[in-house]
C-alpha cells in the first residue's frame, strides 16, 4: 500500500567540509579512451559514466602508488571530484571504488547525480550491504563543499521502523533506481533499511532539499512514503 508523508520541516545545519583544489597535469585519452589525469603517484582515471553535463568535473580514482599496470589489482584506491579541463581535485570522495579497462572492484557501485547546472553532484558509493558515502557536493571555483546526506537521512527512517526492528538494518541508496538532482537543490532517491541476508526490506522514496546560504550547505527531509 502506497502512502505519503510530508515530514515537519527538519533543517538540519550538517557538517560542511570544503577543499581548496590540488593542481594536477591535464586528462588525456589513454588507448582504451578513458580519461587518465596526471601521471606517476599523482595519476588518477576518470569514471566516464560520471562525466558532469558541462563536461568539467566527473569522479575519478587514484593510489598514493599511482595507477596500477596490467591486470593487477590497486590497493589503498582512493575516490576524487575532479576538475577534467586540468586535473585539479576538488574534493576527496567516501567511495573507493575503481575500475580499468579490464577489471572493476567486486561487489561496488559508484554512482554521480549532477545537478543541470553542474554546480552539484551527490556521490552513491555502495559496497556489498551499504552505503559507504552518500554525500552532496557543491562546486565553487577552486573549491567543493560537502554535505553528508546519510547522516541526515538514515535516522529519519530509522524512526519509521517499529523500535524492535530498529537495530541490525545496513543503509542502502537504490543504485538501479533513479537519484535526480535539480537546479533548486532538490534530491530524489530511494533508499532501504535492511538487515543483510534477510528476507524482507524496508524501502522508502526520499526528498531531500539543500540550501546553500553564502556557502554554508544545510538540508531537510521534506517527504518519505514507502516504496512498492
Amino acid at each position: 500500500m502506497r502512502s505519503a508523508l510530508t515530514l515537519p520541516v527538519v533543517l538540519l545545519a550538517l557538517y560542511a567540509l570544503q577543499t581548496v583544489a590540488v593542481r594536477a597535469q591535464a586528462c588525456v585519452a589513454d588507448q582504451g579512451g578513458d580519461l587518465v589525469c596526471g601521471a606517476g603517484n599523482s595519476a588518477s582515471r576518470v569514471f566516464a559514466d560520471t562525466t558532469s553535463p558541462s563536461k568539467n568535473y566527473a569522479f575519478a580514482w587514484r593510489t598514493a602508488q599511482g595507477l596500477p599496470s596490467g591486470r593487477d589489482a590497486p590497493n589503498g584506491v582512493e575516490n576524487v571530484l575532479i576538475r577534467v579541463t586540468d586535473g585539479a581535485v576538488l574534493a576527496t570522495l567516501g567511495g573507493t571504488h575503481w575500475e580499468t579497462g579490464e577489471m572493476r572492484a567486486n561487489r561496488s557501485e559508484l554512482m554521480a547525480a549532477w545537478s543541470p547546472d553542474s554546480r552539484a553532484v551527490v556521490e552513491v558509493a555502495n559496497s556489498r550491504w551499504d552505503s559507504d558515502s552518500f554525500a552532496y557536493y557543491r562546486i565553487d571555483g577552486a573549491t567543493a563543499t560537502k554535505l553528508d546526506l546519510r547522516a541526515l537521512v538514515e535516522p529519519v527512517l530509522t524512526a519509521r521502523l517499529p523500535p524492535r526492528n530498529r537495530e541490525g538494518n545496513s543503509f542502502r541508496v537504490h543504485e538501479d533506481l533513479p537519484v535526480t538532482l535539480d537546479a533548486r537543490g532538490r534530491l530524489r532517491f530511494t533508499a532501504m533499511l535492511y538487515v543483510p541476508k534477510g528476507e524482507t526490506s524496508n524501502d522508502y522514496v526520499v526528498q531531500v532539499n539543500v540550501r546553500d546560504r553564502g556557502g554554508k550547505l544545510s538540508a531537510q527531509v521534506v517527504s518519505v512514503r514507502r516504496a512498492n
